[in-house]
């Protein structure tokens, strides 16, 4: 048996237990009972250089900043919408996308900027055919990842409000009506939408908000598109680069950021799903340490900034160690035990002195974090994300 189909059938027995210790509905301490009884207590943790060095040796934290070099004064806002569309080998999917945003049903007026970044497919040559189109700009540069793409369009950004849309995706034409609406009326700083997710055979799931005026922006969803930014919002800040998961950012630097929070009950955005992008294959890379490294470096932005470290962003980084766990569980153990590690270094040095009032999961995790109790740890990290 190869390492990493070993890896693979302990984490699936990891999986199957769980899921049965789900159905016989155990209380916490019963279950901490009874994986000790299957001997499934792990070994002594490493220490916290150990682990960083450890870590560092799989896959190097970049220490990408998500804070611009130089703050963004105000633009000439001569637009209503500014639309960033970063692209890579995207030939089959390209003009769909574009031809989306062309047939928006809207009285505002919009901004397109295409960020071909780098490729090396038919997508330079598709994206010429719209260089005449005056409220289209075309920008090719060389490959900077998904989060250089974006940054390039968040460099000038010439527009009261702004938005990310991938380029295999399709905005429904309403998009821009009904989002610019609330967000003119309201004087919003983000107004987000529902969206399908769907492939080649159909829609696959499909979420809607309901109306809502004043909503919560920790309870937004974390993916950039769908929604309308405040051009304000990206005035300090861009997506670190040379990280996967940039999005995180928007969760520490940005959400919170928001006074005004709307979202509407109407469809917008069309999600493609994309078996070969990193969502799908991430957990076997060890690239996928970059969701830790990510949140450590969003937190010290965070403190650069002199942002309020309060409750809620306790909460979100709780939940964030919970994800950056699940998304390791492929690496092996090893790993996983020098992630709880280091998330516990995080919690100390960001959150020490905090303690949840509620009796929620993330009651039970922060416990674990404190406690020193990995196994208490990994089983609610699995039963609060399967």
């Amino acid at each position: 048996m190869n390492k990493y189909l070993f890896k693979l059938t302990h984490f699936s027995l990891l999986q199957f237990f769980i899921l049965f210790l789900r159905k016989l509905s155990f209380k916490n301490q019963q279950i901490c009972t009874l994986l000790k009884k299957f001997s499934l207590q792990n070994k002594k943790l490493p220490s916290y250089e150990q682990a960083i060095q450890y870590l560092n040796s799989l896959s190097p934290d970049s220490k990408s900043s998500a804070l611009k070099k130089q703050i963004s004064e105000d633009d000439n806002s001569n637009y209503d919408l500014k639309i960033i569309v970063s692209t890579y080998n995207a030939a089959n999917t390209i003009e769909d996308c574009i031809e989306s945003i062309l047939n928006q049903k809207t009285k505002y007026s919009l901004l397109i900027e295409v960020i071909n970044d780098g490729s090396t497919d038919a997508t330079k040559q598709i994206l010429e055919q719209y260089t005449n189109r005056s409220n289209v700009v075309i920008i090719n540069q060389e490959n900077q990842g998904f989060s250089g793409a974006r940054n390039t369009g968040l460099t000038k950004i010439n527009a009261n409000y702004l938005c990310f849309v991938d380029s295999d995706d399709i905005l429904e034409d309403c998009f821009a009506e009904v989002l610019l609406d609330t967000a003119f009326t309201e004087q919003a700083d983000i107004v987000a939408g529902g969206y399908q997710q769907f492939d080649n055979s159909g829609i696959i799931h499909e979420f809607n908000y309901q109306d809502n005026n004043r909503f919560d922006p920790y309870k937004l969803y974390g993916y950039p598109w769908g929604k309308i930014y405040h051009a304000a919002l990206f005035n300090t800040v861009i997506f670190p680069e040379n990280y996967w998961f940039e999005d995180t950012m928007l969760s520490y630097l940005v959400y919170d950021q928001s006074h005004v929070v709307c979202t509407v009950k109407e469809t917008v955005y069309r999600y493609r799903s994309n078996q070969n992008g990193i969502t799908a294959f991430a957990p076997t890379k060890p690239k996928a340490i970059d969701s830790l490294w990510v949140t450590q470096q969003l937190l010290l932005d965070r403190k650069n900034l002199k942002l309020a470290f309060n409750d809620e962003i306790y909460k979100v980084t709780l939940r964030q160690t919970c994800t950056n766990f699940i998304r390791c569980r492929f690496l092996g153990n090893q790993v996983q035990k020098a992630v709880f590690v280091v998330q516990q270094q995080i919690i100390n040095d960001y959150f020490k002195n905090f303690a949840l009032k509620d009796d929620s999961y993330l009651k039970i995790i922060e416990k674990a974090i404190k406690a020193d109790d990995y196994l208490t740890f990994v089983v609610h990290a699995y039963l609060n994300n399967y």
